[in-house]
């Protein structure tokens, strides 16, 4: 007879208290419950895989040796954000004149038009790279606030709280950044080019 092994549980804030005494199991443990999320984040940002999996790793590297200094008055998932955010900043400022432009598997298979199914994903595979092209023209502001709130589906308060900017500063980096990403995609529609 086998005996099941379960696996058991534990709160994030155990996980957190282990990590302040250096625990690296509990820290493999949050690293395998938020890497996926990190890496999204990373990577709508960035627009790269291999720079977004570099950011994600300093991320990580961060977090270890900071864990001591993080507030558990706010929440884990807001912290690593703000982490993911300042090094994607650096890496955009620092790479601002590079243009990478790669789909995300995860991207060109969430979202997927009424119809023909094949039609369906080369029409938002289209649509994704639009935008996300549009997007980088953006100012860098503009563009964290697009994605933290449209694309990671944040509130604004969380994204107030990343970028360390008013509720009112979001919200009007997040109309702008709309308004110029619908405006593009109108001009694209029209004469039938990104």
């Amino acid at each position: 007879m086998q005996k099941r092994i379960s696996k058991i549980v534990q709160p994030e804030s155990d996980i957190i208290r282990r990590c302040r005494n250096k625990d690296e199991r509990a820290f493999k443990i949050l690293v395998e419950m938020y890497l996926g999320y990190a890496y999204n984040l990373a990577f709508r940002l960035v627009t790269h895989e291999e720079d977004a999996r570099d950011i994600v790793q300093e991320a990580f590297i961060r977090v270890w040796k900071h864990i001591k200094n993080y507030n558990s008055g706010i929440l884990f998932t807001t912290w690593l954000y703000k982490i993911v955010i300042n090094l994607s900043y650096d890496h955009l400022k620092a790479n601002k004149r590079k243009n990478h432009i790669e789909l995300s598997k995860a991207d060109e298979k969430s979202i997927l038009v009424s119809g023909n199914p094949d039609t369906g994903r080369m029409e938002n595979k289209d649509l994704i790279r639009k935008i996300r092209s549009f997007s980088k023209e953006l100012t860098i502001k503009q563009r964290m606030v697009f994605i933290l709130r449209d694309l990671q589906d944040l509130s604004v308060k969380e994204v107030s709280q990343i970028l360390n900017i008013s509720e009112g500063a979001v919200k009007t980096n997040l109309y702008l950044a709309r308004l110029y990403i619908r405006e593009k995609l109108a001009i694209s529609e029209k004469y039938g080019g990104a």
